[in-house]
């Protein structure tokens, strides 16, 4: 078709001037075009109001997705956390908190020292004489038995769960354990030698990690608190801790295999 036909358009040219067949071809022309710069506004507008802004006119950050698992899968999962008093310089255990995937509280109580308490570290345990003394308090025996029920199966979660584990004297297969102060993305280089990790504190992980408040300055520590922070450090990098722990599992069984 000649550039003077293509140029024109159905309302400058009549029907005399083309035929029925050229009409036909300018009218979708123009429909092309109309499609084209509707499609261009609209991605305009797109790169324009792509990120909806708050009421407050700052845009809003995107929203990761947290992985989806199922009820049965979050019931496996528990965090604990443990308050302890000085006797003769030596940790001993005064409290033990236990929560759920939710961070709802399966299990809280004081422990009762049978040793004389030398430094209740009131400061950061927030316990008291009282505390331990009490008829609520359990026996050590009764709190280990129980821990021990509890964590039968379970995966559990929590910082610098050596610590914990000694105060109870008990153990749980690595595999099951999730502590956030041993993973090594949450882990910060020595000082003294840059080649080494060591732990960051759980309060600093809380608050750069998970924008989350505790353990402040001048106030008593919270044992529920302390395990709910570090059950919601676990879920934010489950995904690829969980890869990390699948892969070790594989690795020692290949190593026991070439053993036999």
């Amino acid at each position: 078709m000649s550039s003077s036909i293509s140029a024109c358009t159905v309302s400058t040219c009549s029907s005399s001037d083309l035929s029925d067949e050229q009409v036909e071809d300018v009218r979708r022309q123009q429909t092309l075009k109309k499609k084209t710069k509707r499609r261009a506004r609209g991605r305009r507008r797109g790169s324009k109001n792509g990120k909806k802004k708050n009421k407050d006119g700052m845009k809003s950050k995107n929203i990761v997705e947290i992985e989806r698992i199922s009820e049965e899968e979050k019931a496996k999962y528990i965090a604990i956390d443990c308050e302890m008093v000085s006797v003769r310089g030596i940790s001993t255990l005064a409290r033990v908190s236990i929560v759920d995937w939710y961070g709802d509280t399966i299990f809280n109580t004081f422990v009762r020292v049978e040793e004389e308490v030398t430094d209740y570290l009131t400061f950061v345990s927030g316990i008291r004489q009282a505390d331990i003394e009490s008829e609520d308090a359990m026996s050590f025996e009764d709190c280990q038995d129980a821990v021990l029920e509890i964590f039968r199966g379970k995966v559990v979660v929590g910082h610098a769960l050596r610590n914990d584990f000694i105060a109870l004297n008990i153990m749980h297969p690595w595999y099951l354990l999730r502590d956030t102060a041993k993973y090594e993305p949450f882990m910060k280089p020595c000082p003294l030698e840059p080649n080494t990790l060591v732990p960051k504190k759980l309060k600093v992980l809380a608050e750069n990690k998970l924008n989350m408040t505790i353990q402040e300055d001048g106030k008593e520590h919270d044992s529920i608190e302390d395990a709910t922070a570090a059950m919601e450090l676990y879920k934010k990098a489950r995904s690829k801790w969980e890869n990390a722990i699948q892969w070790k599992l594989r690795r020692t069984n290949s190593i026991e295999k070439l053993k036999r």
